[in-house]
């Protein structure tokens, strides 16, 4: 049987019509869109006394200048709650804008490792409020940077589009400071799929390699370049540089973070098809411990 008969080949006008939606694709950008971030209510949760709590509520006016007189700092402390459902609680009566807490709240007698203990992982879960992780753990604190926050590093799967992670860097960044955004193409993966189209005999594998790695890192690429000309345009004196490579990227954070004088690290933790943190933000929150996180 003539199989062409049900599997015609392409024309030349669908070709054309296919090559202009390529070009068209290509030619798509993600605008930036900057938006300044209002913090009305900040709730520092810590596991000690109400000394403990006015001694971190001073250091984070410190370490975030910007918002630290517009909003208001309240304190939960460790003889308000005793489980979980005590801490939400207490979170859903003060409704505040941004939660401050620690790596392994109330587990001082553990030895943490590759966990942020139970609170964190809950609050994680079932809060869509903001949480900022202080270096370090409850247990073994590590001090926040004498000086304003000046080194914030955005940290995402995918840079394009992400508004909200830029616009909160920005806003805990101090203005003589630098934002990085930072794009890490897991190499694993695209490495996985080159594997497939090299079994496909029809496309040409060092072509198909070229071309895709290209749109893979134009894409990020251009964003950056529409947040470095979005925030000069919103009059926003900041330096701003962009990373996008390939790589491990639990491993490339991991070095850039080293590399650079990052303060804060920004990241996403929620994914729309399931309810446990995002796999790398929680990578990294629980292997750069020194560092403080901004977890969105």
């Amino acid at each position: 049987m003539d199989e062409s008969r049900h599997h015609p080949s392409p024309s030349r006008s669908d070709e054309a019509i296919d090559e202009f939606e390529s070009i068209f694709k290509r030619a798509e950008r993600t605008p930036y869109r900057f938006a300044n971030i209002s913090l009305e209510s900040i709730a520092i949760v810590t596991d000690g006394d109400q000394q403990a709590a006015d001694s971190l509520i001073v250091g984070l006016k410190r370490f975030l200048p910007q918002i630290a007189e517009t909003a208001e700092w309240v304190s939960v402390t460790g003889e308000q709650f005793h489980n979980v459902n005590d801490l939400l609680q207490v979170i859903d009566e003060r409704k505040p804008d941004l939660i401050v807490t620690s790596r392994c709240l109330a587990e001082s007698s553990l030895v943490p490792q590759h966990t942020l203990g139970v609170y964190v992982d809950v609050m994680t879960q079932t809060l869509s409020t903001p949480l900022l992780l202080l270096p370090g753990t409850a247990p073994q604190p590590h001090p926040l940077a004498e000086t304003a926050c000046r080194g914030v590093m955005v940290v995402a799967d995918n840079l394009a589009g992400d508004d909200r992670l830029v616009n909160h860097a920005v806003s805990c960044c101090d203005p003589n400071g630098t934002v990085w955004l930072c794009h890490v193409e897991d190499d694993l993966l695209f490495r996985r799929y080159l594997d497939a189209i090299r079994r496909i005999p029809q496309i040409n594998t060092e072509q198909a390699q070229e071309l895709i790695a290209e749109q893979l890192v134009a894409i990020p690429t251009h964003y950056a370049e529409s947040c470095i000309k979005g925030l000069k345009d919103a009059g926003v004196d900041l330096t701003v540089e962009q990373i996008v490579e390939f790589g491990h990227r639990v491993a490339r954070y991991k070095n850039l973070v080293s590399r650079y004088a990052v303060d804060l690290l920004v990241t996403n933790t929620k994914d729309k098809d399931q309810l446990a943190m995002h796999g790398m933000a929680y990578a990294l929150s629980v292997e750069l411990t020194e560092v403080a996180q901004l977890l969105l």
